[in-house]
C-alpha cells in the first residue's frame, strides 16, 4: 500500500506539474513554434495562457500574432487581443473533444488577393480540403458557441479593385437568436462601398440540416442590392431560398460589379429570386422597371467557360422606345414625365450644347469580351409617339467580343419591321454593320385619331444598309458605306397639312389645295447613297396626280450638317407652280426649311430624275406589296421612266 500510495503521488505531482507548466513561456512558445510550423508563416504569443481551473476550465491566450505574406504588405496578417476557450474535461476523459465556448476578443483580420488570384490566407504548409466528418481523419472538436468582440476585418482585393474594412461582431437578435453582424466600408470596383449584413453564427454554417439566415444590404456607388432569405447548406452556397432586390442609376454600372453586360439604361428596380446549381446562378420571377418600361423573366450566368456564360429570357408589357437609346450611346428621354439618370441628363445637356444629334459615348469592348451572351426579348407592345407600333422580338448573341441583334421584328402600322445589327469588338476600331427593311407600312395609321385621319393615305417601305469602323457611333457614322432608300404609293396628303407647311411651300411644289380633296399621290421614292459619312441622293422623286416633285439631297453624318432642295414639275400648266426651289438645310438638331426664289434651279429636269429611277425604283416596289408592282403606280412610274 506503501509503494501504492507512492506511485499515485508521484502521478499527481506530474499531472499537476505538467498542467502547471501550461502557465508557462514553455509551453507558450511550443504551441508558436507547432502553430509557425504548421502554417508555415511565423506565430507569436505575447502572453503566457492562463487558466482558470475547473471541470470547465477556461483557457486564455493573450496577444496572439500570424504574420503576413511577403507581397502582401506591411503589418501582420492577424492580431488577435485574446482568445478564451473553455474545456470540459468530463467527456475529455471519455475522447470526446467538448469545447462549450469560444471567445476572440479584439481580433484584427487583414485580408488580401493579389492580382494573380492569390490569397495571404492560402498558407502554404496547409494544402488540400480540410477534415471532414468520416474522412478517416480526427474527431473535430464539438464546439458549442463562438463569441466575437470588437471584431475588424480588412479586405483588399487587386484584380477587382476591392479595398473596404469591416467591423465583425456577434449579437442576439430579438428573439434570443445568436446572429453575426459585418457593416463595411471602402471602395469595391472604384466605387464607395457600404455593406450591412447579418447571418447566422459560424457553427451554424457546419449544420446542414437548419437554414442558414442571411440578410444583407449592400450600396457600390449608386446601385442598391438588398438580400434576404437562407441556405441549408451555406458553405456550398446550396439549397438557396434567397430572394434579391438591385435598384440602381444605370444596369450598365453592374458590369464591373458582377461582370454582367449591359448597354447605357434609364434608372432601374429589379426583384427576383436566387438561384445556384453547380457554377450556375440564375434569377427567376424576375419582375421591375428600367426606366418607363416594365421588365421580367429569368437570367443565368454559367461560370463554367472560358468567359460566363449568359443566357435567359425577358419580357414586358409595355416597352418605352426611350429606354433603347443606350444601345446607341444617347440619353433617351430626359423630357418632364421621363425617367433618366444624372449621367442621361448631362449627355443630353452635353448634346444640345454642342448642336449635336449623334452620340459620340465610347462603346465598352472589354464589355463586350468579359461573357458570352444568348438572350431573347419579347414586348407586347412598343411605345413610340405618334407611331402604331406593337410586339417587339429581338435575340442578342454576344460571342468572344462580336455581338448580334439577329433578328429584330417589329409589328408596326399594319406592316412589319426589323433586320440585324452586328458590332464587332474585335476590330480596332469597331466595327458595325446593319441591314434593317420595313415592309408595307399604312400611312394612315400614323395618323388615327387627329383631323389628319380621313386624308391621309399609302403603303410605304424602306430599308437602311450600313458598315461603318469607330469606338463611337458618331464615329462609326462618320466613316459608313451604305445606302438608305424609302418608297411610298397609292395614297394621299391631306391639304390641312400642307397649310400647316406653309402655303408658299405649297404652291411652290406644285400642289393645288381645295377644301375638300386630299393632293393624291402615285409615287414617292427616295434613294440615298453613303460613302465614308456623305450622303447623298441617287434618286429624290414625289410623284402626284398634277405634278412631279424631284430633288437632291446631301448631308454630312460627321459634322450632321444637310441640304436638300426640291423643284415641281407640272404635268399641265398651273399657275400654282412657281419652279420656285424648296430648301431644308442646317443641321440635324437645327433644321430649317426655306423657299427662295432666288436660289439656283435644282439641277435636273422630271425627265432625267425618272431616270435615274430604273434600278432604285425596281428593287423597292416589293418593299410595299408582295406581286411585281407592274399594275401599281409605282410600276407605271417605273415604266414612264424607261420610256422617257
Amino acid at each position: 500500500m506503501k509503494w501504492v500510495g507512492i506511485v499515485v503521488g508521484v502521478l499527481v505531482l506530474l499531472v499537476v506539474g505538467a498542467l502547471l507548466m501550461l502557465e508557462t513561456s514553455w509551453a507558450r512558445d511550443l504551441v508558436a513554434r507547432q502553430a509557425s510550423a504548421a502554417l508555415g508563416r511565423e506565430v507569436r504569443i505575447d502572453e503566457n495562457f492562463d487558466i482558470d481551473w475547473s471541470l470547465t476550465p477556461r483557457i486564455r491566450a493573450g496577444g496572439i500574432h500570424v504574420a503576413n505574406a511577403d507581397w502582401a504588405g506591411d503589418g501582420n496578417m492577424a492580431d488577435i487581443g485574446a482568445v478564451e476557450a473553455t474545456i470540459d474535461l468530463r467527456r475529455l476523459i471519455g475522447g470526446t473533444i467538448s469545447i462549450p465556448e469560444v471567445k476572440l476578443v479584439d481580433p484584427k483580420i487583414n485580408l488580401a488577393r493579389n492580382a494573380e488570384g492569390t490569397g495571404n490566407w492560402d498558407f502554404p504548409n496547409l494544402q488540400g480540403d480540410p477534415p471532414q466528418e468520416g474522412d478517416g481523419s480526427p474527431d473535430l472538436p464539438e464546439i458549442g458557441h463562438i463569441e466575437v468582440q470588437g471584431g475588424e476585418v480588412a479586405y483588399r482585393d487587386d484584380a477587382l479593385s476591392i479595398d473596404v474594412a469591416s467591423t465583425v461582431n456577434t449579437e442576439r437578435n430579438e428573439q434570443g437568436e445568436d446572429r453575426v453582424r459585418m457593416v463595411a466600408d471602402g471602395r469595391y470596383a472604384d466605387e464607395p462601398f457600404h455593406l450591412d449584413a447579418t447571418t447566422g453564427t459560424f457553427l451554424a454554417l457546419r449544420d446542414r440540416q437548419a437554414p442558414f439566415p442571411v440578410r444583407a444590404e449592400a450600396t457600390v456607388g449608386s446601385t442598391r442590392t438588398v438580400v434576404e432569405g437562407s441556405l441549408t447548406d451555406p458553405q456550398q452556397l446550396a439549397g438557396m431560398d434567397i430572394t434579391v432586390d438591385v435598384k440602381g442609376q444605370n444596369l450598365a454600372d453592374l458590369f464591373p460589379i458582377i461582370g454582367f453586360p449591359s448597354p447605357a439604361t434609364p434608372p432601374f428596380d429589379i426583384s427576383g429570386r436566387l438561384e445556384r446549381q453547380g457554377k450556375v446562378w440564375s434569377m427567376t420571377d424576375a419582375e421591375g422597371r428600367i426606366g418607363d418600361s416594365d421588365i421580367g423573366g429569368e437570367v443565368r450566368i454559367d461560370l463554367g467557360h472560358e468567359r460566363p456564360k449568359i443566357t435567359g429570357n425577358l419580357s414586358s408589357r409595355n416597352l418605352d422606345y426611350d429606354d433603347l437609346a443606350g444601345f446607341v450611346g444617347a440619353p433617351g428621354g430626359t423630357g418632364e414625365g421621363e425617367t433618366a439618370s444624372p449621367d442621361q441628363i448631362e449627355l443630353a445637356r452635353r448634346l444640345e450644347q454642342e448642336g449635336r444629334v449623334i452620340p459620340d459615348t465610347a462603346i465598352n469592348v472589354e464589355m463586350l469580351k468579359a461573357a458570352d451572351v444568348e438572350m431573347r426579348y419579347h414586348a407586347d407592345r412598343l411605345l413610340v409617339p405618334n407611331v402604331p407600333a406593337g410586339e417587339l422580338d429581338a435575340r442578342l448573341i454576344v460571342e468572344n467580343g462580336r455581338a448580334r441583334l439577329e433578328p429584330v421584328r417589329l409589328q408596326v402600322a399594319g406592316g412589319k419591321a426589323g433586320g440585324i445589327i452586328q458590332v464587332d469588338g474585335q476590330e480596332k476600331p469597331p466595327a458595325i454593320e446593319m441591314n434593317l427593311e420595313m415592309r408595307a407600312l399604312d400611312l394612315a395609321r400614323f395618323f388615327r385619331g387627329t383631323q389628319f385621319a380621313e386624308d391621309m393615305g399609302g403603303t410605304f417601305g424602306g430599308k437602311l444598309l450600313l458598315k461603318g469602323n469607330g469606338d463611337t457611333v458618331r464615329s462609326m457614322l462618320g466613316s459608313s458605306n451604305g445606302q438608305i432608300s424609302a418608297v411610298m404609293e397609292g395614297g394621299k396628303v391631306s391639304n390641312l397639312i400642307l397649310e400647316v407647311i406653309g402655303i408658299d411651300i405649297a404652291e411652290a411644289l406644285g400642289f393645288i389645295l381645295s377644301e375638300d380633296e386630299p393632293v393624291g399621290v402615285r409615287c414617292v421614292v427616295a434613294d440615298l447613297g453613303i460613302t465614308d459619312g456623305m450622303v447623298k441622293s441617287n434618286a429624290l422623286v414625289f410623284d402626284t396626280e398634277d405634278t412631279n416633285v424631284t430633288g437632291e439631297a446631301s448631308a454630312n453624318l460627321k459634322t450632321e450638317q444637310f441640304d436638300i432642295e426640291m423643284l415641281a414639275h407640272p404635268k399641265d400648266p398651273s399657275p400654282l407652280s412657281a419652279r420656285t426651289p424648296v430648301g431644308a438645310e442646317g443641321t440635324f438638331a437645327d433644321p430649317q426649311v426655306t423657299v427662295d426664289p432666288t436660289a439656283a434651279v435644282a439641277r435636273g429636269a422630271a425627265a432625267v430624275a425618272l431616270g435615274v429611277l430604273l434600278t432604285p425604283l425596281a428593287a423597292l416596289i416589293p418593299l410595299i406589296e408582295p406581286g411585281d408592282g407592274q399594275d401599281s403606280p409605282c410600276g407605271q412610274l417605273l415604266r414612264q421612266a424607261g420610256q422617257n
